[in-house]
């Protein structure tokens, strides 16, 4: 079984065009987002209707509650590109997803608001550890998430623990990433893959969106990032 995990679509719709001809051309089996499909980029009312009708799974992110439960005043062109339908599916979001593939149990989650503070794969060991642990007291093996924006991949004493990457603001690496997971299900001697994928998209497509929809809040860090790569809140 192949699993495409994706996440932090963030209004970007030419990423999100390029992540759905790279999903149909690798005829993947389930498709779960790890959230932030909403915020930042001025597309956000498509990218949150291509998630739910393309998802076998969405959990939420920081940015998906922090617009759903409308927290952040400057977010309020967010509110009304969106409307309170779906404003509504955002509050109501699931935080995470527990799984077992080739004997391997998995945590998926898209960081914050589960993780008090960011975490990346460069942290110490300490900082880490705690999220191979779920909700519910539950172990698990392999932690995968979102919300760092970058792809990593790091082996430690607890397991593996990998980030996803952006769909549409992909720090580090200017193109739609995501990552793949492949096992088998109720087989505990198999193979497990975590495959690191990144998919060049039309970035000037993006950018010339961004800077028609001046209303957005701080657009201009949107078309930074999209164009360097570069973290710039």
């Amino acid at each position: 079984m192949q699993i495409a995990l994706f996440a932090d679509l963030h209004g970007n719709w030419p990423a999100t065009q390029a992540l759905e001809k790279d999903l149909i051309r690798r005829k993947v089996d389930k498709l779960y987002c790890l959230g932030d499909i909403v915020g930042k980029g001025p597309s956000s009312d498509r990218t949150f209707d291509w998630a739910l009708a393309n998802s076998d799974l969405i959990l939420g992110g920081n940015w998906d509650y922090g617009i759903g439960y409308q927290l952040f005043a400057p977010d309020g062109f967010y509110w009304a590109q969106l409307g309170e339908k779906r404003l509504e599916i955002l509050r109501n979001l699931p935080m995470e997803k527990t799984l077992t593939l080739s004997g391997r149990h998995v945590r998926l989650l898209h960081g914050r608001p589960l993780m008090k503070e960011l975490v990346i794969a460069q942290d110490d060991v300490a900082a880490i550890e705690p999220y191979f642990t779920d909700c519910n007291g539950f172990r698990s093996d392999v932690v995968g998430y979102a919300d760092a924006h970058r792809q990593a991949l790091r082996t430690i004493s607890p397991g593996i623990f990998f980030n996803t990457g952006s769909v549409g603001n992909g720090l580090g690496v200017t193109m739609c990433c995501y990552a793949i997971l492949e096992g088998e299900p109720g087989k505990a001697d198999a193979p497990l893959d975590i495959r690191l994928i990144t998919v060049p998209y039309d970035r000037q497509a993006a950018m010339a969106d961004a800077r028609a929809a001046t209303s957005v809040p701080r657009v201009d860090t949107f078309i930074r990032e999209v164009e360097t790569g570069r973290y710039s809140r």
